[in-house]
């Protein structure tokens, strides 16, 4: 990654985006992409040139320091952004949770340090501009916020599989058998259009790292492999049902925690609620809510859900480093600004009741 980049990055994230004035904030939802990281051996296709490859001292999957510096960069941009709401750190004002796997327990660690330096009676240590702030996580088999349904909701699976073998489902696909060989020759796997999500994220991280690419991979990445990853990003919450699995979970505590807020029934001074997860969060609850557009959310992308004390107002803000600040979105049939009762009344069919759901 290149210093330019970094510099480019530093500046966006930081550009405007005080909200010291908004004395009408109550609680914030930051949901967020780890940061830059090596490709993951298990996601590495048969032929790719680096499945041997040594990428000491990191290892495979795990933070590059350009993803590590853009991670605790992510706190900071937070902490400018709400540093008079949450005023001094105490235990209660934060509640933070990442998924199990060992890049988002770092991420989160990075975000919380730049998120809450130490201050004042806080400093421990003159020399170490940071303290421990607890986090946690649940084991991937039983999570389903911030779990992947793929391997902890069997019914899930099915609904996916089913929904590939649907009309829409194939034709999605059908102009694509071409590729699909093509890519079943070069990189040694039989493809899916759940390989092709893998094939694209290895190539892309490769390319990230800055890694050269075989020759093969000119004629399909990054164009073809994206329009194909958008394909299998509709399928993935294709349905009602779809969506209710894959990020109703994850909606539904949202919701939950931020009725207990307005009810009074949260510790007095909880004021933020992170979640260090992975791309697919980001776009499968932006399908849900109805606010996808074609993309794939970059490292150290973050959703922000605001709820302001007039009605229980809820403002989403998105960063995706295209704009210097987080850009609004408009939710479909509640506007920008959306009451509490009329965002849980349009997002209740997605809602699962338990973890049953996921049970064939």
């Amino acid at each position: 990654m290149s210093k330019i980049f970094i510099l480019f990055f530093v500046l966006t994230i930081f550009t405007k985006l005080n909200l010291s004035e908004n004395t009408t904030l109550e609680l914030v939802h930051v949901i967020f992409r780890h940061g830059d990281r090596t490709p993951d051996k298990d996601l590495l296709y048969p032929t790719d040139p680096y499945v041997n490859a040594s990428f000491y001292p990191e290892d495979f999957g795990q933070h590059t320091n350009t993803g590590k510096l853009k991670q605790y960069l992510l706190g900071q941009a937070l902490r400018k952004r709400y540093k008079k709401f949450l005023g001094t750190y105490t235990y209660e004002i934060v509640k933070a949770r990442s998924s199990d796997y060992a890049r988002t327990k770092v991420s989160l660690q990075l975000v919380l340090a730049g998120l809450f330096p130490p201050e004042g009676a806080l400093v421990w240590n003159k020399n170490l501009k940071w303290q421990p702030v607890a986090s946690e996580y649940w084991p991937m088999r039983r999570d389903h916020i911030l779990g992947q349904p793929y391997k902890n909701c069997p019914r899930y699976e099915k609904l996916y599989l089913d929904f590939l073998n649907t009309t829409q489902g194939r034709k999605m696909f059908e102009n694509y058998s071409d590729t699909f060989e093509y890519l079943s020759k070069h990189t040694g796997f039989s493809i899916t259009s759940k390989r092709v999500y893998e094939v694209y994220f290895t190539l892309d991280v490769e390319r990230e790292m800055g890694l050269e690419l075989p020759k093969w991979t000119q004629s399909v990445f990054p164009e073809v492999l994206f329009d194909l990853l958008q394909l299998e990003y509709f399928a993935r919450s294709a349905t009602q049902e779809l969506k209710k699995l894959s990020s109703g979970f994850l909606l539904k505590k949202i919701i939950n925690d931020t009725r207990k807020k307005l009810r009074g029934i949260l510790p007095q001074n909880r004021k933020i609620f992170l979640y260090s997860a992975h791309e697919h969060h980001l776009t499968c609850l932006m399908q849900l809510l109805g606010i996808y557009y074609p993309h794939v959310p970059p490292y150290s992308a973050y959703i922000l859900i605001e709820i302001h004390n007039f009605g229980g107002i809820r403002r989403i803000f998105y960063q995706d480093y295209l704009d210097q600040n987080p850009k609004e979105l408009k939710l479909p049939n509640c506007g920008t600004s959306c009451t509490f009762h009329d965002f849980t009344n349009l997002y209740k069919k997605f809602l699962p009741k338990s973890k049953q759901e996921c049970e064939i």
